[in-house]
């Protein structure tokens, strides 16, 4: 009899979004054969289950529950970025990681460009002004600007960053995209010009917004300092829904504080939840929202229809997609 694999899933401690999740596998009869599908039900739980699994899919894993793991083979975040699960001694073992790259794209590039639309149209200004029941026509009017013929620079294209990059092309836009590794003659539709990393002062100098779209990793901590900033235009924009330490926050908060940059719009933050103290709560220039640009309603069936593809692959000794590579760190 051929042996069943144990798929641990901790995702959720609600039976209604697991079961969402086993939906998709077991519309692949032949799949749920080879494997158990067990839900972990709190932290507890998992513990108790690490010891048997095989496979485990989670948000993210810790020293210590991969300790546990001996028999682990494969771990699937569903996430697109990694940094959270990246220690080393997973990335020395023998266990495949692999990610949700690419899960995001509609949903995040969506977010960017609602702030985008935000601060060219004066609508985060006139959402404060509401509040102080302040019919603030002059002022918002002076801070409206269209978006035909500005520029965006697209610091990582990825799957989020090109899928902005096309939709950005439809408002008229033009787009610069820094790559990480860049091909010699390289061209990407949607993508006006590419350029390497070592070029990141050009794109920061003639972006009307930037848009940070990468993972974070040793090489891309506080990415963005004060340097960067200062090469920023004084009528610029950087939108991060990343992640938060890819932006030095104090350099970022002094900028925006003498409007060395027009504004920030913030989804991840340096320290998360972001503390009530923070100076960013108290600057009109930027927008908050709470790390909400990747979430959707059907989250947890895009993350089972990848991990669905993989298993077949897996399974039958095809090369799997999304995998992460350990020497990259995503």
């Amino acid at each position: 009899m051929t042996k069943k694999f144990k798929v641990v899933v901790a995702l959720t401690e609600r039976e209604k979004d697991f079961q969402a999740f086993s939906e998709v596998l077991s519309s692949s009869p032949r799949l749920m054969s080879r494997v158990e599908l067990i839900r972990s039900q709190n932290k507890e739980h998992l513990r108790e289950l690490l010891p048997q699994t095989d496979i485990l899919i989670s948000f993210s894993i810790t020293p210590e529950n991969f300790q546990r793991a001996k028999n682990l083979k494969w771990i699937h975040l569903a996430v697109a970025g990694v940094d959270e699960s990246i220690f080393p001694e997973l990335l020395k073992s023998k266990v495949i990681i692999t990610a949700c790259k690419g899960i995001h794209s509609h949903t995040i590039s969506e977010h960017i460009l609602g702030m985008i639309l935000c601060f060219a149209k004066g609508i985060h200004l006139s959402t404060l002004r509401q509040m102080q029941k302040n019919w603030a026509f002059t002022e918002v009017m002076k801070q409206r600007f269209e978006l035909k013929g500005k520029t965006l620079g697209i610091i990582g294209l990825g799957g989020i960053g090109l899928e902005l990059a096309r939709k950005s092309k439809c408002l008229g836009m033009q787009v610069i995209g820094m790559k990480n590794r860049l091909k010699k003659g390289e061209k990407i539709r949607s993508v006006d010009r590419i350029i390497p990393k070592e070029k990141l002062p050009e794109l920061l100098s003639q972006s009307d917004f930037v848009a940070l779209t990468l993972p974070l990793t040793e090489k891309t901590f506080h990415l963005i300092g004060e340097k960067e900033l200062s090469q920023m235009k004084s009528t610029a924009y950087i939108i991060n829904t990343s992640r938060g330490k890819i932006i030095d926050e104090k350099a970022l908060i002094d900028a925006l504080e003498n409007k060395r940059i027009a504004g920030a719009g913030l989804d991840v933050f340096e320290e998360e939840p972001l503390s009530p103290n923070s100076r960013l709560y108290d600057l009109e220039n930027v927008i908050i929202t709470p790390h909400v640009a990747g979430t959707m309603t059907d989250y947890f069936q895009k993350v089972a229809q990848i991990f669905n593809e993989n298993l077949k692959r897996y399974l039958s000794g095809k090369k799997i997609i999304n995998l992460v590579d350990k020497k990259l760190g995503y």
